[in-house]
């Protein structure tokens, strides 16, 4: 047995390559958020696992697709779970890669001899979104395909070559099954084979230069104790001991969700639905947001400007901090920017998802008998989709625009309101509503209707978005 042993360990090179690798000495101050990098590997490896079997039962033909999937959640045994599993799971690791970067940018990790590996990680990052981008049109759903249909034109927006990209990108001038079948290829193909290839360079590149111990901050003078500081923390057991515990907690809750949690399935594509409203996966929420706030020919500053300049500012962080110190209280103002890119992201966020639930499907008026012109002005608020950007006394809109409730209150008056529907900026420069090219018959009657929603005289009472087009709203 020992001379099989023997023969074993020499053959896989065990003393020389294995062993020190294993046994390789850590920082003993590393804590908790070292065991990031380590969750990131291992929740790909059950990406790759869960995604394998899922495609041994994915069509990607346009006509196929969706049911496929349906296929899958309701007739293979464990489908739901194994779908579950990959859809929770690629959520789970976007959350950790992006941790794991804000942990490493926030201990300083990145400054020298580090600076590659911050580089790589950049990558690691970049590609991992890329994989959910190509990964959520997949189902073929209303959700895949619109989200996929705003996300793709943004590259329209380069000068020169931006039509190409989209080309590129769709397979076409529009998305179709060549785009299906693209971003498959890309989703199982390319992107895995680049994340592999750039997690082994960035473990090389920790292996060679080591990993950060916890910065010591100069200002406040504090060090670990002793004890911490004499400990013996290795590879093996230690971190491969606390990493496989935060993986077993994090491989739980993924499960969890794959059994209780909803994983979404729209109406396949090409289901009509006016008041449907594009809205991507959550991790490009906040991006999408983004561009609300930049209409028009302005759009290029929030589509492309601010991300470009965004990942281009990732890259090169290593070289734009002078200082060698790491420290949080020795680096104020690099924390102070950090701390505001993650709470301009958040809210970003928020916001996005506080304009995605349903709009449109009601709306308040006054609880008495609308006249003729009020009652075309209703018809027009709704098939002009007013609500996309307007509540009316806090209901059934979204958040953007002013709430048009007791607007008579404010001093406005059925010429300024039809001078400010046909064109708003002639009132207000800095307004983001589009101009409405209607004619005076109809913008009297839409500022008629904007004027009677004065809730101060009368009952609010609810109509349903059929009852405004029928007319039966008495």
């Amino acid at each position: 047995m020992h001379r099989w042993n023997h023969f074993i360990a020499d053959r896989i090179g065990w003393e020389r390559y294995l062993k020190p690798f294993m046994y390789k000495k850590l920082p003993s101050n590393l804590g908790w958020p070292a065991v990031l990098g380590s969750l990131c590997a291992l929740i790909f490896v059950v990406l790759a696992a869960t995604g394998i079997f899922l495609a041994m039962y994915y069509n990607p033909a346009p006509d196929l697709a969706y049911e496929s999937i349906n296929y899958i959640m309701n007739d293979v045994a464990m489908g739901r779970v194994l779908r579950g599993i990959h859809h929770w799971g690629a959520g789970a690791m976007v959350v950790l890669v992006f941790l794991h970067m804000v942990t490493n940018f926030f201990s300083g990790s990145f400054k020298a001899p580090r600076e590659l590996t911050w580089v790589v990680g950049v990558a690691l990052l970049l590609i991992t979104l890329g994989l959910g981008f190509t990964g959520y049109l997949l189902p073929w759903d209303q959700k895949a395909y619109w989200a996929t249909v705003v996300s793709t034109n943004i590259p329209r927006d380069i000068p020169l070559i931006g039509d190409f990209i989209t080309r590129v990108m769709l397979g076409g001038d529009t998305v179709s099954g060549l785009t299906l079948t693209r971003f498959l290829s890309i989703h199982m193909l390319i992107l895995p084979g680049l994340l592999m290839l750039c997690m082994v360079f960035h473990i090389y590149l920790v292996r060679i230069h080591g990993t950060a111990e916890h910065p010591e901050s100069v200002t406040s003078g504090t060090k670990p104790p002793q004890k911490i500081r004499d400990s013996i923390y290795r590879f093996f057991p230690e971190h491969l001991f606390k990493s496989a515990l935060a993986f077993v907690v994090v491989l739980s809750v993924v499960l969890l969700l794959a059994v209780w949690g909803h994983v979404p399935l729209e109406d396949k594509v090409g289901t009509i639905d006016d008041s449907y409203l594009p809205r991507p996966e959550w991790y490009y929420m906040g991006l999408f947001q983004l561009l609300t706030f930049f209409p028009g020919s302005s759009e290029i500053v929030g589509s492309l400007a601010i991300p470009i300049a965004g990942i281009l500012i990732l890259f090169f962080m290593p070289w734009l901090s002078r200082s060698d110190l790491r420290g949080l209280a020795d680096r104020p103002l690099a924390t102070a920017a950090g701390v505001a890119c993650i709470i301009g992201m958040v809210y970003l966020t928020l916001m996005g998802f506080a304009g995605a639930g349903e709009y449109g499907k009601i709306i308040p008026i006054p609880d008495r008998q609308l006249n003729a012109s009020e009652t075309a002005g209703l018809r027009l608020f709704v098939d002009r989709d007013c609500a996309y950007c307007h509540n009316i006394n806090g209901k059934g809109g979204r958040i953007h625009g002013p709430d048009l409730a007791n607007i008579g209150a404010k001093g406005r008056t059925r010429d300024w309101l039809m001078k400010y529907i046909k064109d708003p900026q002639s009132q207000y420069s800095w307004t983001l509503m589009p101009k409405y090219d209607l004619g005076e018959k109809e913008l009297a009657a839409l500022s008629d209707f904007i004027l009677c929603l004065d809730f101060r005289s009368h009952e609010m009472k609810i109509v349903t978005r059929e009852d405004a087009f029928t007319g039966e709203v008495d």
